[in-house]
């Protein structure tokens, strides 16, 4: 129903009545005004009164919130702006290969700070979380459907693939389950380097994306903590709880 609802209104730029939308989707108003309530929420629509009738309409740029809630392949909704950048929304992206963690990670030994890592993926976890709330106007993310669905953006950043995700939302305790990880075969090919330099191994950059993520859809200080790692266990996973 939400797809239709979308359709229709993709094709009525300045906005249909709930009575017009009714006539055109044969559908009663009262199940129609939550399915319209439930896209606003989620940012995709919006509506403006005119006298007594508000004109509901989509948001001009959906972009970020379909790449979230949608089931469009994350490469299809970037695009290149007039200086032939890649964006998705207000975020600009580089298309890189998976062989930049490893240069991240010999920068770091080297320099002897491997915090640099986390500190890198806590800001992108940070931008993520901020552009997110911006778009879909909810300041305090609570709803675990959509908890999930952000979380589950680590899959078409190509980071992993994740296998389960458990929410305690009253405790706001996570535990993130990953069955893939592409930090983890990084860490297997320069193993001998971090066993030399005799530092802790684990997945530096997913703990700090994990934390700053959270951290910035709650509005409070959040830690998480790399419980273990495909490198040398069965399974990744990622505890997350209030400081």
């Amino acid at each position: 129903m939400e797809e239709k609802l979308l359709e229709v209104l993709k094709q009525n730029a300045y906005g249909l009545t709930i009575s017009e939308l009714s006539k055109i989707l044969n559908i009663n108003r009262i199940t129609l005004s939550k399915h319209l309530e439930i896209l606003k929420e989620r940012g995709y629509l919006n509506y403006r009164v005119v006298g007594k009738a508000k004109i509901w309409y989509i948001n001009e740029d959906v972009n970020f919130l379909e790449m979230i809630h949608g089931n469009t392949p994350i490469i299809r909704l970037i695009r290149k702006d007039k200086n032939e950048f890649y964006n998705i929304s207000d975020i600009k992206f580089l298309i890189i290969p998976s062989e930049i963690f490893q240069v991240l990670y010999l920068q770091a030994l080297e320099i002897n700070n491997l915090n640099f890592i986390r500190d890198s993926g806590k800001r992108f976890g940070i931008i993520i979380s901020t552009t997110y709330k911006m778009y879909s106007g909810i300041e305090r993310v609570l709803n675990e459907e959509y908890l999930k669905e952000i979380i589950k953006l680590t899959e078409k950043f190509g980071f992993g693939k994740i296998e389960d995700i458990f929410i305690d939302i009253k405790a706001l305790d996570f535990l993130i389950t990953l069955n893939s990880s592409i930090e983890s075969l990084i860490l297997k090919d320069i193993e001998d380097i971090l066993k030399e330099k005799n530092v802790e191994i684990k997945e530096y950059f997913m703990e700090g994306y994990f934390e700053g993520l959270l951290s910035t859809l709650f509005g409070i200080p959040m830690i998480a903590i790399n419980k273990s790692t495909l490198y040398k266990d069965p399974k990744t996973e990622f505890v997350v709880r209030k400081k």
